[in-house]
């Protein structure tokens, strides 16, 4: 049965399903991880992003106190940033290791250490994600290690391939600490790259447990391939490693996201998700935009077309010929609950191939970028065109308008070394049509 209406059309095909969920108790007895938040770190001893370098956490966890102390840096790492709370999310440890942008690998290496009132404190079990261990789309590879042997891992769901490399081998320093130093458990990411720091990229991320610890070492790093890409890259990785129940604290509705998924199929869009643990879900909303700014519905889904063992599969055809004029569009879901009250989900762009809007390419230099960003590009007509500067959270932080002309443009966004570390999309807009965005670092 179709279960999608769409607002354009000339009425809107209305089902509602009610649903009861049961079966919660299964869980019970099973012990929950504290959820600890790491903020405000001060440097107690050593160096800021040398080797000895220790940085104290107060209070993580209910008066128990976190000590990150750097080990060793390895093949030109440099720590950036001991905790980016700019974007990504706050109560997780988030630290930005750069690399030299050379072929090879480079890491940081951290003990991790807990105590109450100065003496070390055992958790009974000690659960943390190593969240969205992503590329640069070009050459670079995150990657986050745990050192000691018989690591016990998981991965976030076995019907989504991880796009992770796993490996066990020795520990790649040798330098003595709390841990069994002859091996290291290794999880290298994928080049591709997912924007921002995304929980729903479950192929990209990892889960360790760890019980009756007051410790344990990791490391964060990149790896930069040899791969015959010879573009510009971003050797600045933005780390963001979550302590607790990451379903449970970071799922952005009142549902929990398994995949989100939009695909240009034969002149429409194919919009697919799929979840588990509805709370009072009452129905999606599709909504569209072509700038990344101004969203507006343009479907609702009320009832999931499959359900497997706790599992709702939900689908949606935006067959609208207004996108074909686009060359990129972008879908978010809203979700709203009984109550009347909404969420929205990440934002998913999909590129548009076609003869009514021929395909621009802008090219944005340098990239990274310290005060200054060149954006060139080739317009088909003279006109007004918007380059906009949208940091992760999808907040436009700098924007500038300027007349072009038919042929080559280049324009210019400055005044840009207040801004925070990180990386941002460039979108230009040219005469009301997105026609290109790219991603870049600021360093």
């Amino acid at each position: 049965m179709n279960k999608n209406s769409t607002l354009k059309g000339k009425f809107i095909f209305i089902l509602a399903i009610f649903t009861l969920l049961s079966g919660f108790s299964a869980n019970a007895g099973k012990p929950k991880p504290p959820k600890f938040k790491f903020s405000n770190p001060t440097l107690v001893s050593g160096t800021d992003g040398q080797i000895g370098a220790k940085y104290f956490f107060k209070d993580v966890y209910n008066k128990k106190d976190a000590y990150i102390t750097i080990i060793n840096i390895v093949g030109g790492a440099v720590l950036k940033d001991i905790d980016n709370t700019s974007t990504g999310y706050p109560d997780a440890w988030q630290p930005t290791v750069g690399g030299p942008g050379t072929f090879g690998i480079s890491y940081i290496k951290w003990d991790v250490e807990f105590d109450s009132a100065d003496v070390p404190y055992v958790f009974s079990l000690l659960d943390l994600s190593a969240v969205d261990v992503d590329g640069d789309n070009v050459r670079v590879r995150e990657l986050s290690g745990i050192v000691g042997s018989n690591i016990n891992y998981s991965l976030p769901d076995s019907l989504i391939p991880s796009l992770l490399t796993l490996s066990s081998t020795k520990d790649l320093d040798n330098l003595g600490g709390t841990d069994d130093d002859d091996s290291v458990f290794m999880a290298l990411g994928p080049v591709a790259n997912r924007v921002g720091i995304d929980t729903l990229a479950l192929d990209v991320r990892i889960d360790y447990t760890f019980a009756n610890r007051s410790s344990f070492q990791i490391y964060t790093g990149s790896q930069v391939d040899s791969n015959g890409n010879n573009g510009a890259i971003a050797s600045d990785r933005f780390h963001s490693i979550y302590f607790g129940d990451l379903f449970g604290t970071f799922s952005i509705l009142p549902v929990t996201y398994l995949t989100f998924n939009a695909a240009l199929n034969n002149n429409k869009v194919d919009l697919s998700w799929s979840v588990n643990a509805e709370f009072k879900n009452d129905h999606f909303e599709v909504e569209r935009s072509f700038d990344q700014i101004n969203f507006a519905t343009t479907g609702i889904v009320l009832g999931a077309q499959s359900s497997n063992n706790g599992t709702h599969q939900y689908s949606f055809e935006d067959k609208d010929k207004e996108f074909l004029k686009h060359n990129a569009t972008y879908y978010r879901l809203k979700q709203v609950d009984v109550n009347g009250k909404f969420t929205y989900s990440i934002v998913k762009m999909v590129r548009i191939n076609n003869t009514i809007a021929k395909k621009t390419t802008i090219q944005v230099m340098p990239n990274p970028y310290m005060d200054r960003v060149n954006v060139n590009f080739e317009s088909n007509a003279a006109g007004k065109a918007e380059i906009r500067l949208i940091n992760a959270a999808g907040i436009v932080v700098k924007k500038t308008e300027s007349t072009i002309n038919k042929g080559d443009n280049t324009l210019h966004l400055q005044d840009l070394i207040d801004q925070h570390a990180g990386m941002y999309v460039v979108n230009v807009i040219v005469n009301g049509v997105a026609i290109d965005s790219q991603k870049i670092i600021k360093n």
